[in-house]
């Protein structure tokens, strides 16, 4: 068996639990035979499992949502927990967030970049779509003067 506190393979990880289940963790351990290290790596391999198939089940979820209302709609009800404004007419696709409400839903879903890259795309493709294939640099060709120009 190798040391595994001499080894360069193996790093120690510390945490506080209650106090009843450190003993029962203990207990439990002693009473099968297996050391705290072996039980302790079981565990935290088969922890890193689930969460890599929970963020790939995201993933696949994002890849099925097309626009921001997709998403706030099929999240409807862990979003009213984050503090985004208009969760209702976001929903609806009647408006669209703020630049910060969109940084607060994606992080609060834990959407990767890219997706939500993607998310942000297709919302404005079929928002061009709904006014006749304008794009925004049509609408904006010749401003007009504000006054409040630097």
């Amino acid at each position: 068996m190798t040391d595994r506190r001499r080894c360069e393979d193996y790093k120690q990880v510390s945490g506080y639990v209650p106090v009843g289940l450190a003993r029962e963790f203990k207990s439990i351990c002693a009473r099968e035979g297996v050391s705290q290290s072996d039980a302790l790596e079981e565990m935290i391999r088969e922890w890193l499992g689930k969460k890599a198939a929970s963020n790939s089940s995201q993933l696949e979820q994002a890849n099925r949502l097309i626009t921001i209302a997709d998403v706030v709609r099929a999240n409807m009800t862990k979003l009213k927990r984050c503090g985004v404004k208009n969760l209702q007419a976001l929903a609806k696709g009647e408006v669209l967030p703020t630049p910060g409400d969109f940084a607060i839903i994606m992080s609060s879903l834990a959407i990767p970049e890219e997706e939500q890259k993607m998310i942000w795309q297709k919302t404005f493709s079929s928002l061009n779509n709904d006014f006749g294939g304008v794009n925004e640099c049509e609408r904006s060709e010749s401003p007009k003067p504000t006054g409040l120009e630097l």
